[in-house]
């Protein structure tokens, strides 16, 4: 049973790989064939879309990824449920857990400013309001930067799950489009 385990740990996996997607349904595609071929392959999410825990099913962008937020299951981490692939992890469920593959989905609180040239934060479109504690000590705009930095520290941990690959989708088309660009080599 050692030396099969061990095996399974040394199949030769291809470099560090990033992809940026154009369509969601290419995104799905790409993560589910690295989950049949390495295991451990799972789309996650930012928080910009419903959830709560009442054992209802909400959805991630329904007019993209049309997927499940994660279920509750107990004694099983959710990325090692087998059914896992076909739902969106959260930064609840990945913090601390190592994928192989992780497909980022970045939804409506990260779009971009064509003008600027720039990443725009947009916390009010941001679900995960336990996140956020206003403290009246600071002013509105202290505490709308740390709700940005609250944001970009969540992307951050989500964007690192991925052992062997990270795949990113954006929901707003403008940020899309700048980071296929990107990709691409094109500047602006």
């Amino acid at each position: 049973m050692l030396k099969r385990r061990f095996s399974l740990y040394r199949q030769k996996t291809p470099p560090l790989s990033l992809k940026i997607f154009e369509d969601a349904t290419t995104f799905k595609a790409a993560i589910d064939s690295k989950n049949n071929q390495y295991g451990l392959s799972r789309i996650v999410s930012t928080f910009d879309y419903l959830h709560k825990k009442d054992n209802k099913t909400y959805i991630v962008d329904e007019e993209g990824i049309n997927m499940p937020w994660n279920s509750t299951q107990n004694n099983v981490t959710w990325a090692e449920s087998p059914n896992s692939i076909k739902e969106v992890g959260s930064i609840y469920t990945v913090q601390g857990f190592d994928l192989n593959y992780v497909g980022v989905v970045l939804g409506p609180s990260v779009s971009y400013d064509e003008d600027k040239d720039e990443l725009v934060i947009d916390p009010s479109k941001y679900k995960d309001t336990g996140a956020f504690i206003s403290r009246t000590d600071l002013t509105p705009e202290k505490n709308q930067e740390i709700k940005e930095e609250i944001i970009l520290n969540s992307i951050n941990v989500l964007m690192k799950r991925g052992i062997h690959g990270l795949y990113i989708y954006a929901t707003d088309p403008k940020l899309r489009k700048r980071l296929v660009e990107l990709k691409r080599g094109k500047r602006s």
